[in-house]
């Protein structure tokens, strides 16, 4: 039987261990750790620095808490609810309570915090039902394992794969800015849902039609949709190589 599991380095990088009948058969970097050790930090360094770098901690914890819940809201909603969105919505106001993954920073001292504003950027999904929760038929995958040892390797936890009511299948990424985001700034969005879209069709045989990616953010009620194909999953899947060999130049491996 395979298995898979999240391990560590000494420098907290990221790796997915696929172990078969006991046997370690791969130790793969993460999509995320291989993105985040080759990406030009130029302008965060200088946002942290404008900004101070308290309050960029602070906005960097905002994030990264309340995408922690919100991906939590939008996976029940989808796989643990059933009716009408109205009564979908009723059955995950009352199961979000005591759902740990949700609850996990209740103990925090801006665990409200992240907890409401999480919620917000759900709602921003919610409210525009037709357009997101309403295009999806059926979710054939949601916070899955996924992993590849071809061109190197890589590994990592796709949010979700269904197919739509256009009978499509899709790659589906989750995310949540502060602000509306511009195409030029989400490349390594691109790149990491094109590494998932292959190590989905490696695993499985099946090549999804295509990908998209939903950003809420705390300006706008309209969330963001940014979509590609099959050839811009290949495109970008190319430039994702490219990142992958520098992330083994960079650790020698």
């Amino acid at each position: 039987m395979e298995k898979i599991e999240r391990v560590y380095d000494s420098s907290g990088n990221r790796f997915y261990q696929v172990s078969k009948d006991g046997k370690v058969i791969a130790k793969l970097p993460s999509v995320t750790t291989i993105l985040g050790n080759t990406k030009d930090q130029s302008g965060l360094d200088e946002w942290r620095d404008r900004i101070g770098h308290e309050e960029a901690d602070r906005i960097s914890r905002l994030s990264m808490n309340r995408g922690t819940i919100m991906h939590r809201l939008i996976e029940l909603y989808k796989t643990k609810t059933s009716g009408e969105p109205s009564e979908r919505l009723e059955t995950l106001k009352e199961i979000s309570q005591t759902d740990e993954e949700c609850t996990q920073f209740k103990e925090e001292p801006e665990g409200e915090i992240w907890w409401n504003s999480a919620w917000e950027m759900f709602y921003k999904f919610y409210n525009n039902h037709a357009d997101y929760f309403g295009q999806i038929a059926k979710v054939i995958s949601a916070e899955e394992f996924l992993w590849t040892s071809r061109l190197g390797g890589w590994a990592g936890t796709v949010d979700n794969i269904s197919e739509l009511v256009d009978n499509k299948i899709k790659v589906i990424d989750y995310k949540n800015s502060r602000k509306p985001k511009r195409e030029d700034w989400i490349q390594d969005y691109y790149l990491q849902t094109s590494a998932y879209w292959l190590a989905y069709w490696d695993r499985y045989g099946i090549k999804a039609d295509g990908a998209e990616i939903w950003i809420a953010n705390e300006i706008d009620d309209l969330p963001q949709k940014f979509t590609l194909n099959q050839k811009d999953l290949e495109f970008y899947l190319k430039e994702f190589m490219k990142r992958r060999k520098m992330f083994n130049d960079k650790f020698d491996i």
